[in-house]
């Protein structure tokens, strides 16, 4: 799983697959604030592909769980 840190204090949200099984549920994780190197993007909409199925089922055995598709 992801490390944190002591500065990873926002609280965000979004969807992932926790498993091979393939479902994406609902999953809410720590981040850093940005700093003054960083760049704020806002994604408006997303989309999977089948490399995105690939990971989520594992088909490669190289998936990390959780992963965030799209």
């Amino acid at each position: 799983m992801t490390q944190t840190t002591p500065n990873h204090k926002l609280t965000v949200s979004g969807w992932a697959a926790h498993d091979s099984a393939g479902v994406i549920t609902p999953y809410t994780f720590k981040r850093r604030v940005n700093g003054v190197n960083d760049v704020s993007i806002k994604i408006l909409y997303c989309g999977i592909c089948h490399t995105d199925i690939h990971h989520i089922k594992d088909d490669w055995g190289i998936t990390r769980y959780p992963v965030v598709p799209g």
